[in-house]
């Protein structure tokens, strides 16, 4: 299942306050393909890691508080309803 709307969930990620963390492809754990795209946004309150798989839509998202040493992985994490 290609992503047909990448470029608007870009455009909404980027007006966020979110950039690409990695311009490398990294390998997603759902369908095995070398496709997904990490994202990052990080302050003095913590911040969060969103990463999409381009092959399956398969979202995820990692949450950090202050410091940014701790990541929590936030479960049933939905990248269209997230982005409004």
């Amino acid at each position: 299942m290609a992503i047909t709307d990448l470029a608007t969930l870009e455009y909404k990620l980027s007006k966020r306050g979110f950039r690409r963390d990695d311009l490398l492809l990294h390998v997603c754990e759902t369908c095995n393909e070398q496709a997904v795209l990490s994202y990052v946004i990080a302050g003095k309150s913590g911040g969060r890691d969103i990463s999409l798989c381009q092959a399956c839509g398969k979202s995820r998202s990692w949450r950090s508080g202050a410091g940014l040493e701790n990541r929590e992985e936030d479960v049933g994490f939905d990248l269209r309803t997230f982005l409004g």
